[in-house]
This record gives structure tokens, C-alpha cells and sequence, in this order.
């Protein structure tokens, strides 16, 4: 088992030895790592409207009327004719129909953002922190940052983008399952920055061997960067970027250099 105190040291040493460059591959690290998924709420009918915070609706037959408009519905008192309502549920339905329509679109598009760019991104700040592990002198370039768009990128994009879909497969069955195989498949980012061309299934069994073990102790070296975080928040995130961000990928960093020693 690896000692928390003496990987921050590492990853702390690490961050100081070459500062910009770090602070520059985070930022590059959350975005790729960054894009949370929004949501978009439906709109509001007629019908929804005039029905709020009623409490109680009961429909009745207005006796003295003939045809569709007889129907009305009495809601604390007030009647609403139902022929009228039932001439909005048409343009209701389009504009129902064109905002999921637009939403299927957006969640494509993001998809493919998060697939084609954002995780060879990822990949490529993994690969410059490995490197910054040894060499204090190195750079962001088209050799780290950039290592996912070149001759195995087709590789990377279906490795990464396969064990996100997995990952979310299993949140769907319980968050917890869920949680537990994000752990288990961690250093999956790493192990294809090291080998380009390796399978997505490959690089999820290595790293579920090489974190056997290490779950718990990797959780509890999240939780122990908290504090920084939350003085982080009282500076706007100032201190994240320029600090926290870089310091955590390169204790993170240390950790699979450890496990990857070990399984050696």
C-alpha cells in the first residue's frame, strides 16, 4: 500500500518544479475532464398554468349545454372550458416536440465534443504529467497535450469514450456500482497515454488490477484535498487554477507511477 503524505510530497515537488506548465495542462485537464451535462426544462402548458397550486379538481357535466363544449372542469370554484384548452394542446405539442428535438441535438453534438476532443485532450494532460514526473522541463505541446489527435486517435476516442458508456451503464443500475467501477477504472486516462494503441477493454482490466487494493485509499486521497478546494471557493477559483487543480493531477499522477511500479 502507498503512502498518501509521500505521494502529495511527490506530486507537490512535482507542481513547483515546473509551475506554468502545470497550472497550463490542469486547466486543459478540466476542461476535458470539466463538461458537466445540462439540462434543459420543459416548458410550461396552458393547462399546467391555470392548474397550479390548485388543491383539489374536480371535473363535472354542464347539463344545459350540448356538444364538445359541454365538458368543463371546475377547479376551486372556477370553471375552465375544455374546448378551449383542447385548442392549445396542438401548438403545445409542437413546442413540446421542437424543444426535445432540440435537446436530442444539443446532447449529440455534446457527445461527440466529449468523444472527438475532450478526451484526447484528457489523455494528452495525463501523458504531460507523467512526463513532468520526471523531466521538471516539460512543456505543453503537440507531444503531450496534443499525443491524442495523432496516429492513434481512433484508438484513444473508442478506449475512453467505451469506458464512459460503461461507467454510465452502471451508474443507471445504482450510483454506488457506479462510483465503485469509476475507481476501479481510474487509471484508464494513464494507461492509454502510455500505450496509444491499446483496447478499451485492455486498459480497463489493467487498471482494475492495478487499483485492487488501492479503491479505498485512492478515495480517501480525494477527500484529503477538500480543504484546498474549499479555500479555492472563497477566492472564486482562483486558487484551484492556479494551485489546487495542478497539485491534485500530479499527486494522482504519482499514484499511478506507484501502481504501475508495483504491478511491474
Amino acid at each position: 500500500m502507498w503512502d498518501r503524505k509521500e505521494l502529495k510530497a511527490k506530486g507537490k515537488a512535482a507542481y513547483n518544479a515546473n509551475k506554468i506548465a502545470c497550472i497550463i495542462a490542469a486547466l486543459i485537464l478540466m476542461i476535458a475532464g470539466g463538461m458537466g451535462s445540462s439540462s434543459t426544462a420543459s416548458p410550461s402548458v396552458t393547462i399546467r398554468n391555470q392548474l397550479n397550486n390548485k388543491d383539489q379538481v374536480v371535473e363535472s357535466y354542464d347539463d344545459s349545454q350540448a356538444g364538445d363544449d359541454a365538458v368543463t372542469m371546475e377547479v376551486n370554484g372556477q370553471d375552465l372550458d375544455l374546448g378551449d384548452i383542447q385548442h392549445n394542446i396542438l401548438p403545445v405539442a409542437v413546442a413540446s416536440t421542437a424543444v426535445l428535438f432540440l435537446i436530442l441535438i444539443i446532447s449529440t453534438v455534446g457527445l461527440m465534443v466529449l468523444a472527438l476532443v475532450l478526451n484526447p485532450l484528457n489523455v494528452g494532460a495525463r501523458k504531460f504529467f507523467i512526463q513532468n514526473a520526471s523531466d521538471p522541463e516539460t512543456k505543453v505541446d503537440g507531444m503531450n497535450v496534443g499525443f491524442g489527435f495523432g496516429g492513434n486517435y481512433r484508438d484513444i476516442v473508442f478506449a475512453m469514450f467505451g469506458t464512459q458508456i460503461f461507467t454510465f451503464l452502471w451508474s443507471l443500475i445504482l450510483i454506488i456500482p457506479g462510483i465503485y467501477k469509476s475507481y476501479c477504472w481510474r487509471l484508464v486516462p494513464y494507461i492509454i497515454a502510455e500505450n496509444p494503441g491499446i483496447s478499451g477493454k485492455k486498459a480497463r482490466t489493467m487498471s482494475a488490477n492495478m487499483m485492487n487494493g488501492s479503491k479505498w485509499a485512492s478515495f480517501v486521497l480525494d477527500l484529503s484535498f477538500i480543504g484546498w478546494r474549499l479555500v479555492g471557493a472563497l477566492t472564486v477559483g482562483i486558487l484551484n487554477i492556479v494551485f489546487t487543480n495542478p497539485y491534485q493531477a500530479a499527486t494522482e499522477t504519482e499514484m499511478y507511477l506507484t501502481l504501475k511500479g508495483k504491478a511491474e
